[in-house]
Order: C-alpha cells, then sequence, then structure tokens
C-alpha cells in the first residue's frame, strides 16, 4: 500500500477523509498522553526526592490557564468536526485532493505548449507533409490525395523527401500547415537497410557498389547482412559520403528537422546534432504521426478536420476510431474504409526486432542517439495528446487500444535506457488529462486561443 508522509504521520493514499482525521486524532491524543505521563513522572520523582509536599490546590493563574486550554481544546474539536462534515458530504477522498493538485500543470502542460497540436484544421488550407523515408510517408501521401483529397505539397508518393528548413522556405512555402510522420530510431534504421537491399530502387542505386551486403534472403541472411551494413558505416566515424548511394543511418530524422540542404540521405549534421534547434523544429510542426501509431494518428487528424473532412473519413472516425467496434473494420483494409498502405517490398519483414544479436543492436545505438530523443519527446506528447482526443473534450472513448500497447510494449523497451514503458505512459496521460479542468477549450476555441496568444506575442 502507497503511503504518503503528512507531518511526520504516515497514512495510506487511499484512506478516506474520515480515517485521515481519525489516524490523525489518534496520533494527537496518543502525544498528548505521552506528555501527560512525562510531567506526572517528573513531578514524583521530584517530591520523593526532595521531599516536597504535593500542593493540595492549583493557584488562580494556573486554573486560568488551564480553562484557557480547555477553551482552545473545545474550538479546535468542534472546527475539525465541521470540516470533517463538508468533506464527508462532499465525498471527497484523499486521491481526490491529491489528482486535484495537479490541475494546473496538467492543463499548462497540454494547451499552452503544444496548443497547435490539438486545434482544428481547415481542409481548404495547403498542407505541407515533410516526408521523411521509410516513415510511412508515401503511406500519407496517398492518404491525402486519394482518401481526404487536401491540397498536399508535395503531390508525389515517392518524393521528393526534403528538410523541414528547404520544405517551409522553398519548395512548399505557401503550405498553412506543416505535417509530419516520424518513428523508432532502431525500426528506421532497420528499414533503411531492407530499402537499400530489396527494393527495386535500393538495388538500383547500389548497383555499383559490390561491396553492399546481400548474402541471401533468409532471416538469418538478414541478420548478417544487416551487421555488416552497420560495420560500414561504424569504419567511418564521423565520414558521411560513402553510403553506397542510398542511406547513412546516423540520426537520420533529426537530420531532416535541423538540415538547411534539401538532401539529407547523406548523413551530414547526423554527427553532434544541435538538440536545440531539432526541439524548436519539431515544436512548431502541426501535426505528428507515428509510424507505430498509425491508426491512432489517423484518428486524431480526421477529428481535428471536423465536419468539413470527407465523408469516409467520418465514418472512419466513427467506426475504427473506437477501441470496441474497429477489429473488424480495420481488417477489410482499403480506400472505401480510409485505410491505405504503400508497400515498397515484401522481404526483410520481422516481428520483433529486440532478437536481433546485441552486439547489432549495441551498433545501432551509435547511430540513433539524437534521435531517441525526438522520438521519445514525441512519444510523449502523442500520448498527451491522445488522451485529450478520448476524454470527453473530444471523442469521449478509447482510441489506444491495449492489444496495440501490448504489441510495441517490449519492442520500444529500449529507450530511455532500456526503462521505458509505452503502456504506462499512455496510462500516465491519461490520469494527467482526467485531472485537468473539465471546462477546457473545445478544437476550435483552443485555435482561437492559440491565435490570439500569438498576436500578442
Amino acid at each position: 500500500m502507497m503511503v504518503r508522509q503528512v507531518d511526520e504521520l504516515y497514512l495510506p493514499t487511499s484512506a478516506s477523509v474520515r480515517q485521515r482525521f481519525r489516524f490523525a486524532a489518534a496520533a494527537a491524543g496518543d502525544a498528548e498522553s505521552v506528555d501527560h505521563e512525562r510531567q506526572d513522572r517528573d513531578r514524583e520523582a521530584m517530591m520523593l526526592g526532595n521531599k516536597i509536599r504535593a500542593p493540595t490546590s492549583p493557584s488562580p493563574q494556573r486554573r486560568q490557564a488551564a480553562s484557557e486550554k480547555l477553551r482552545l481544546c473545545c474550538l479546535s474539536t468542534l472546527l475539525l468536526t465541521l470540516l470533517y462534515v463538508a468533506i464527508d458530504r462532499l465525498s471527497l477522498s484523499t486521491s481526490d485532493v491529491v489528482v486535484a493538485s495537479v490541475k494546473t500543470s496538467s492543463t499548462q502542460y497540454a494547451y499552452e505548449v503544444y496548443p497547435k497540436r490539438i486545434t482544428q484544421l481547415d481542409p481548404s488550407d495547403n498542407f505541407s507533409f515533410v516526408h521523411i523515408s521509410k516513415c510511412a510517408g508515401s503511406t500519407w501521401i496517398r492518404l491525402f490525395n486519394s482518401i481526404l483529397k487536401l491540397s498536399i505539397c508535395p503531390e508525389q508518393e515517392n518524393g521528393p523527401e526534403l528538410s523541414v528548413f528547404y520544405q517551409r522556405n522553398k519548395h512548399c512555402k505557401d503550405a498553412d500547415y506543416t505535417l509530419i510522420s516520424l518513428r523508432s530510431p532502431r525500426h528506421h534504421v532497420w528499414s533503411q537497410f531492407t530499402m537499400c537491399k530489396y527494393s527495386a530502387w535500393g538495388v538500383n542505386i547500389t548497383r555499383d557498389y559490390k561491396d553492399f551486403p546481400r548474402s541471401g534472403a533468409e532471416s538469418e541472411d538478414d541478420e548478417a547482412d544487416f551487421d555488416t551494413w552497420l560495420d560500414h558505416f561504424v569504419s567511418m566515424g564521423d565520414e558521411t559520403n560513402n553510403h553506397y548511394n542510398c542511406y547513412h543511418p546516423a540520426n537520420f530524422q533529426t537530420r531532416v528537422l535541423t538540415s538547411s540542404n534539401h538532401w539529407v540521405k547523406s548523413g551530414i549534421g547526423g554527427f553532434n546534432a544541435n538538440m536545440t534547434l531539432a526541439k524548436k523544429t519539431y515544436e512548431d510542426l502541426d501535426f505528428v504521426a507515428l509510424v507505430e501509431f498509425v491508426h491512432e494518428s489517423q484518428c486524431m487528424l480526421y477529428y481535428r478536420l471536423g465536419n468539413k473532412a470527407p465523408p469516409v473519413a467520418l465514418s472512419y472516425l466513427s467506426q475504427s476510431c473506437d477501441c470496441e467496434k474497429q477489429q473488424g473494420y480495420l481488417q477489410k483494409s482499403s480506400s472505401r474504409n480510409g485505410t491505405v498502405h504503400v508497400q515498397h517490398h515484401n522481404m526483410g519483414k520481422r516481428t520483433n526486432l529486440r532478437d536481433l544479436p546485441p552486439a547489432s543492436l549495441s551498433k545501432v545505438a551509435n547511430f540513433i542517439s539524437a534521435d531517441s530523443v525526438i522520438y521519445l519527446n514525441a512519444l510523449k506528447h502523442f500520448m498527451d495528446e491522445m488522451a485529450w482526443l478520448e476524454s470527453d473534450n473530444a471523442l469521449g472513448r478509447r482510441v489506444v487500444c491495449d492489444d496495440v500497447l501490448k504489441k510495441w510494449e517490449p519492442e520500444l523497451s529500449y529507450l530511455d535506457g532500456g526503462r521505458f514503458n509505452v503502456s504506462q505512459l499512455y496510462r500516465n496521460a491519461v490520469l494527467k488529462n482526467e485531472a485537468v479542468d473539465p471546462f477546457l477549450p473545445s478544437p476550435s476555441e483552443a485555435q482561437q486561443q492559440w491565435k490570439s496568444g500569438r498576436q500578442r506575442d
């Protein structure tokens, strides 16, 4: 049982207010009793040792002091009783009081730091999607074009794949919103390797590199080739040029957030990344999807598009974005129900990466230190946003389902030094959201508040 120290008195956090008052009164009574016994012993020892006769009656001063003490005691008891009755009628428990204490911090965290992540999006505006290689970019662009009919830049599923800076300032500078999709860094590195090894595009652009590892197509071949591929980059140190004309794995996602170049595949900027700039760029994005939670990301996007979203998106939001309904609906997986998926090849797929040889995973860790910081930060904010989406202020139902959390819990545990638990992160986000003021703004109201704040700034 959890306990909390209150003025040197340990009380269970699950105890009711009535029990806590009783514990406190008992402790106070015990202390007063011990004090009286000590005084009696001291008085008796003094009388026996010094042969002093005990007084037969107290002095007027002592009687007045005792009377005042009794009056204060009765008044304290009366006030304590009234307080107990008031709280008892409200049926408040200790946990209610504790939770209430985090209202201000949670509200500030969710609505002042990233207000644009819950504001309403206008489907008639211009959208820019930053396509990071192997982060479901083609899937998202097809969804924008075929399902949502948005004005999206760039329109091509297979590129161009540009940095945030270049896309914002040159290629898609007229966009009203900037969107992106991020991925678990460990899984991102594996996907880069298999894309270079198996896809028609990868085979073609690496054809002049005879040392590119392609020993076979079995699972053990992939593991051996992956380790050889990693060794190639480890041996290069900070050198970024020789990347088989394909991908350099060093903090790829962070490079997209920080580079001023349009082309980021070479690895330039992957070592000693500017994390201040990376975090600032991330914070300024209007929508951040996660590959591991692509369905949940869709739910958030469709909800933020509001009533102007296409009927198929509204149907998806109603039928699929609900843990009690979604399973049969998602199994159909077609554009008719708002689901799309682009697959560049079907080789090198693995159900998990945590079973790769430890030596290979250690090498991967050398190339994803910055990406892991960005992704973990994004994952924490994503769960806060999903907790808001599930609250009565939005959909009012579960969207992040237990089976999805259980699937990714072991695969993402490598984050934060191997101490990360995505299920616990989600539960904490829900608890924080339940603790905030129930009269929080709707997406449109939050949008107006955000715009007003920017105007004041």
